[in-house]
């Protein structure tokens, strides 16, 4: 009998164990559909030219985003572009592969006028990368892949394996920090 008491727990723990995973979604086709777009986009052309700039940090050689330029890039070059431990105050709309709304500085008024600031490092990989790349006045859509954003990781709204697609506005570095 006392033997008995001693395989209850463990068949119970077996059982629930598999009620788990059956009940988890499978993100199998989501991941690829990203990873698809992700590569759909880094090789898309127009004008016989690329639509989207590879950014590969130097400090995240695994990582990268692809930035889309909006903006004449001649007209914000000598303005101000910040460092990783800069304070930057962008705009933004963020939305997943197929175009739905995941979050926006809009509905964040702490700075006002819909600003949301932080320093690039406080920020997903493929965001710190995106705004160290930029200068004050830019224009950009971003394409973030889920290794350089929350990866396997879920995060209400985003699935796990999402790719990310932001549009950004570099409105300002109100700190600029050297090293």
């Amino acid at each position: 009998m006392k033997k008995f008491l001693y395989i209850i727990p463990i068949v119970s723990l077996m059982f629930t164990g598999c009620i788990d995973s059956e009940d988890e979604p499978d993100y199998t086709e989501w991941k690829k559909q990203n990873e698809e777009y992700v590569t759909k986009m880094e090789n898309l052309m127009e004008n016989g030219e690329k639509v989207y700039t590879k950014i590969v940090p130097a400090w995240a050689p695994s990582d990268f985003v692809l930035i889309k330029w909006h903006n004449d890039r001649s007209l914000t070059e000598k303005n101000l572009k910040p460092l990783s431990n800069s304070t930057v105050n962008i705009k933004y709309e963020m939305e997943d592969i197929n175009g739905t709304y995941l979050g926006d500085s809009y509905s964040m008024t702490t700075y006002g006028d819909s600003i949301y600031q932080s320093m690039p490092n406080e920020n997903i990989v493929g965001m710190w990368a995106a705004m160290t790349e930029m200068h004050v006045g830019d224009t950009v859509t971003l394409i973030i892949p889920a290794g350089s954003a929350y990866g396997s990781a879920s995060r209400s709204p985003i699935e796990p394996f999402s790719a990310l697609v932001y549009h950004v506005k570099m409105k300002g570095v109100p700190k600029y920090e050297k090293k």
